[in-house]
């Protein structure tokens, strides 16, 4: 077991993440996504207009076996340094706290010690980290935590979304998300051409395969990008 591993046991104890072992060098280190990249001018824009009162979902088609790790931890600090004076409160929702939620957290930790801010975060309750008066939020569909945590208002990330039913969103996020020009960003696997959907997917019901369609069909306020259509966004505001 790594250093970080036995840091959460329970999801009521709180976060302990420890730093990196010297040399240490996270599996997403050095990892480059062109595609991914494609959207990160738009997702900022988002976050960085709070002052809109229009809200944004943003959905991003990712290949099967295709992370967007590094780029969601990058994209964490930048939230959480960019308003660690004036506050705000983003939130991470994904499938599993094993495969997808601890994993997050450890590289958003060795993110900073990488970077040289080891000493600028802080835990901030069981599942939260905090820079100064920003806080990022870890949610966890097969593990939530129990209590009643703040609902976010910069951004909300969805990982997983193809593997995360509409309706348990409805009910468990979707109520929490509406803080005027907040920005969701749902990462998800669109169901393969020949219409089989892919390993693990529960794409018919996901809230991936919905947002994605009401995306696609021009809604306001929507963006999708996908790779078949060169990662430009086909269905901007």
């Amino acid at each position: 077991m790594n250093q970080a591993a036995g840091a959460i046991t329970t999801p009521e104890r709180p976060l302990r993440l420890n730093p990196p072992t010297p040399g240490h060098r996270s599996p997403e280190a050095g990892l480059q996504n062109d595609g991914l990249n494609a959207a990160w001018t738009r997702i900022v824009q988002g976050v960085t207009d709070r002052a809109s009162s229009e809200s944004l979902i943003i959905t991003v088609d990712l290949a099967k076996d295709e992370s967007a790790r590094e780029f969601s931890t990058r994209l964490r600090m930048l939230l959480l340094f960019m308003n660690r004076e004036t506050g705000s409160v983003s939130a991470t929702v994904s499938p599993s706290f094993q495969n997808d939620t601890y994993p997050a957290m450890l590289a958003l930790v060795n993110g900073f010690h990488r970077s040289g801010a080891g000493e600028d975060w802080s835990p901030d309750g069981p599942r939260a980290i905090r820079v100064g008066k920003a806080s990022h939020l870890f949610i966890s569909v097969n593990m939530p935590v129990a209590g009643r945590s703040p609902s976010p208002d910069t951004m909300l990330e969805i990982v997983g979304a193809h593997m995360i039913d509409a309706a348990w969103y409805d009910q468990r996020v979707r109520p929490r998300a509406s803080y005027p020009g907040l920005t969701t960003v749902m990462f998800g696997v669109p169901k393969e051409p020949t219409g089989h959907d892919a390993n693990g997917s529960i794409f018919g019901k996901s809230i991936f395969e919905r947002e994605r369609a009401r995306n696609l069909s021009g809604r306001a306020g929507g963006v999708h990008f996908s790779r078949q259509l060169d990662w430009a966004d086909t269905a901007a505001v």
